[in-house]
């Protein structure tokens, strides 16, 4: 019996044997599929890096410098350590603002009509530079979604939002919220433990201690983002979206910190007022130390980063522009103090 055994166990192990030669033979006769293929016809490059490093999950904080692993859903919130940037355009950086909105189908009106070969109004609110100093804080990595915002709504902390209930354009879970004003916006982050970012923390956010032009660096690559067309129709599909995108849609727009649209998608209330001075420019040339806006404002609140209906110059990270009310184009995200400040709401 011992010995029918053995030769029944030898008997199947020659059997495997000789299969798994003929599989790997037959193998090497065909096409092998991968389940990276296709990826030269997706909306844009994947992060295939972070995968063949074999890099586990991240936490919910990332480091401020070096490049981080970004998950396929963005979670939680990024810390900053703060310090001294340059804030705003130089005449030079106006200029080259202006080149670009002229390749735009109204670039006509990208120059001021009055004064010609300058910048118009919304390009000149960039000026001046001026240094900035900021203290750490962390901001959210992705703009406040619908589902979010419904909690906070649900909690008795928020307004609901100004769209229709179950308007696909708008309301869908992983979309930014919009239609919400600026009062709105202050209520969720407090709800949340947090405030709006000032517009300094923003642009810092953004653009880093190098001072990027956009947020993934200084090429304009308008396959990085959701935008528009300054246009007359101002959606442009080009980039995979007419409308709204889920947050987190374009990885390899983010910072280098691992922060989402911060360009495109939806632009973002931050807490200061907007003002500018009997020249045009929005800043003074003096230097400051973690900035909380103008007291006044005749014209609203600073929105930041473009939307999904504005051009791509309108994406650059010193790009700036204001509102009133609430709209279609405008969500935001939270800012967090790593010690108290900004008591002013």
């Amino acid at each position: 019996m011992r010995e029918a055994k053995n030769s029944f166990v030898a008997t199947a192990s020659i059997v495997a044997v000789v299969t798994l030669a003929a599989l790997a033979v037959a193998g090497c006769e065909r096409e092998v599929s991968s389940p990276l293929g296709g990826l030269t016809q997706s909306r844009y490059p994947a992060r295939i890096a972070s995968f063949e490093l074999g890099l586990g999950r991240v936490g919910n904080y990332a480091p401020a410098s070096g490049i981080v692993a970004l998950r396929p859903v963005a979670e939680g919130r990024v810390r900053l350590p703060g310090g001294h940037f340059m804030m705003g355009s130089t005449t030079r950086d106006m200029r080259a603002a202006t080149e670009m909105c002229m390749r735009e189908a109204l670039g006509s009106e990208c120059e001021d009509n009055t004064s010609p070969s300058s910048p118009a109004p919304i390009i000149r609110a960039e000026g001046h530079t001026h240094e900035v100093t900021l203290s750490p804080y962390e901001i959210d990595r992705t703009e406040v979604t619908v589902r979010a915002y419904k909690r906070c709504v649900s909690a008795g902390g928020c307004a609901p939002a100004a769209f229709s209930v179950g308007d696909a354009r708008y309301d869908m879970p992983d979309f930014p919220i919009t239609h919400v004003r600026w009062e709105d916006a202050v209520a969720y982050c407090a709800w949340a433990s947090g405030r709006l970012p000032t517009e300094a923390e923003w642009e810092f956010a953004a653009s880093g201690p190098a001072g990027r032009v956009l947020p993934w660096g200084n090429v304009e690559n308008s396959r990085l983002a959701n935008h528009g067309a300054f246009a007359v129709d101002p959606t442009d599909g080009s980039d995979g979206f007419v409308g709204l995108a889920p947050v987190g849609s374009f990885p390899d727009g983010a910072t280098s910190t691992g922060l989402y649209d911060m360009a495109g998608n939806v632009a973002e209330w931050v807490f200061d007022l907007y003002a500018r001075d009997a020249d045009g420019f929005g800043y003074s040339r003096a230097a400051e130390v973690d900035p909380a806006g103008p007291a006044f404002g005749g014209e609203g609140h600073v929105v930041r980063g473009g939307s999904y209906r504005d051009g791509m110059f309108m994406l650059r990270t010193a790009a700036r522009s204001a509102s009133v009310i609430a709209t279609r184009e405008i969500g935001f995200r939270c800012a967090y103090s790593v010690t108290a400040k900004y008591s002013r709401y």
